[in-house]
């Protein structure tokens, strides 16, 4: 018993640790499942819209922008390059911070009864 216990930890814990990731598939099954709905299931789940605009078909098109940045530490990195014969050899460094932008935008387009028809995305961070 006692050797199953240790065991059955690690298990769940890797269980949960995969199942936690947030992925694009994840998020793109979400979407799917609304696709036939109302719109304000969508409103319900992640409040107003940034705005809309009206699409090619004469549909009506919600638009959520989700923005994050996440600024990566300074870093100091150092070398040296040797060389032959003639060209000896030099010692650099460097130092600085890095700003990510992450950014999600996601489309839903409507009919005239709010039913949502179709869904796309845009970005590098439309996860769940």
């Amino acid at each position: 018993m006692k050797a199953f216990l240790p065991r059955a930890l690690i298990v769940l814990a890797l269980t949960l640790a995969t199942t936690a990731c947030a992925t694009r598939e994840r998020y793109e099954s979400q979407l799917q499942r609304w696709v036939g709905a109302n719109i304000s299931v969508v409103m319900d789940a992640w409040g107003y819209p940034s705005g809309s605009f009206e699409a090619p078909s004469g549909n009506l098109v919600y638009v959520w922008d989700r923005q994050d940045a996440y600024e990566v530490e300074p870093a100091i990195s150092t070398g040296i390059y040797g060389g032959s014969g003639r060209y000896g050899s030099a010692i650099g460094f460097g130092f600085g911070s890095q700003t990510h932008m992450m950014r999600c935008q996601t489309y839903f387009e409507v009919d005239k009864k709010k039913t949502i028809l179709s869904w796309r995305t845009q970005g590098n961070n439309c996860r769940q």
